[in-house]
């Protein structure tokens, strides 16, 4: 497994209670567009997302309240690694990588032009609730020293 989206725990972090990993905590607007009110009532106003791919978690709160990740009805990456990377503008981890062993930087470019935007809604589409960025430029990057 890639250790790219699994980083070491800080002293107090919230773990996942399937697999260990840190949580990324997650508001009330994540979960509400990510989750149905059944889904999410155990969480109560507070949770973090689980973001090791090889977790069946993917929400889970400090009281061992779980959410598990089929019940994020389409999927989600990096649970789904056919899922978008980016849900906001429908671009796959295996595109990302793909322009990087290809050297083509278009893609990426349009997206960093494109994620300061009003079609950017990450904290509705993106289950931990952050910009995608970040990780598409994490991927682009190791894939291209990789070629």
């Amino acid at each position: 497994m890639s250790r790219a989206f699994i980083r070491d725990p800080e002293p107090g972090e919230p773990l996942c209670p399937g697999c260990g990993t840190p949580g990324d905590e997650v508001g009330r607007p994540t979960l509400e567009a990510q989750l149905s009110l059944e889904a999410r009532t155990p969480l109560g106003g507070s949770a973090f997302y689980c973001v090791n791919p090889d977790c069946s978690t993917a929400y889970f709160n400090l009281w061992g309240a779980r959410v598990p990740a089929a019940v994020l009805g389409s999927g989600a990456y990096p649970k789904d690694p056919d899922r978008p990377i980016c849900p906001c503008f429908g671009i796959t981890a295996a595109e990302v990588e793909e322009d990087a062993r290809q050297g083509r930087k278009d893609r990426i470019r349009d997206l960093m032009e494109r994620a300061g935007g009003p079609g950017a809604r990450c904290v509705e589409r993106s289950p931990d609730g952050r910009p995608c960025l970040p990780r598409v430029l994490r991927l682009f990057r190791e894939s291209f020293e990789g070629r």
